[in-house]
């Protein structure tokens, strides 16, 4: 993710002097924020297991369709864990890297300096848990947010939102599996359908 923010910013740099006059097309937002929510309901129905609220980073590109809208792709991750004592592993404490790969649109209301906006993407959630010897898990997801951006100047500005992020999941399905000489088995057997998590972010938008 790193190398892909450097790679942008670097276009940005390079920009000939002669295209300041141009229509800027694009914008890409390295952004830092706070997750929250979360939670494998158990299909047993004795416990839940949830996902604990930690820092979430990531980046957002738009490109100018029309005035007011733009398409948005959308990469997220959050470096988060479970609890899972009394499981059969051996530490009590999983940990999780929840990423969202989207893309959609974003409609921003007409303003200046100060332009309202709400944003909706499509695309998948990928739970890779830590040891690896865990399968990962891929489910689709949609997301849903607003906020406001604040336009600094024609090239740089400021982007604060909140954003929900839904996955749906496999109702009665098993999560994270090993397989080895003993076997296969499976940390979490859940019998929800979705899973729900909410972000608040704020970032810097390169304009280009």
């Amino acid at each position: 993710m790193i190398p892909l923010v450097a790679g942008f910013l670097g276009l940005l740099l390079v920009t000939p002097a002669t295209a300041q006059d141009k229509p800027l097309r694009y914008e890409v937002t390295p952004y830092a924020g706070y997750r929250m929510g979360g939670s494998f309901d158990d299909e047993a129905g004795e416990r839940d297991f949830e996902l604990k609220d930690s820092n979430a980073f990531g980046v957002i590109v738009n490109g100018r369709v029309e005035e007011n809208t733009q398409w948005e792709f959308l990469l997220g991750r959050q470096q988060t864990s479970v609890d899972t004592q009394g499981l059969f592993i051996e530490d009590p404490i999983l940990d999780i890297d929840v990423d969202y790969f989207h893309i959609g649109g974003t409609y921003l209301f007409d303003g200046e300096d100060l332009r309202p906006f709400i944003a909706l993407t499509l695309g998948a959630t990928r739970f890779s848990p830590d040891p690896s010897g865990f399968g990962s898990e891929t489910y689709f997801s949609a997301s849903f947010g607003g906020g406001w951006q604040f336009n600094a100047t024609k090239r740089l500005g400021v982007r604060v939102e909140a954003r929900a992020f839904t996955t749906f999941l496999e109702s009665d399905s098993s999560l994270f599996c090993q397989s080895d000489a003993g076997g296969a088995a499976c940390l979490i057997a859940v019998e929800s359908n979705t899973l729900t998590q909410w972000e608040a972010r704020a970032g810097l938008v390169f304009r280009f």
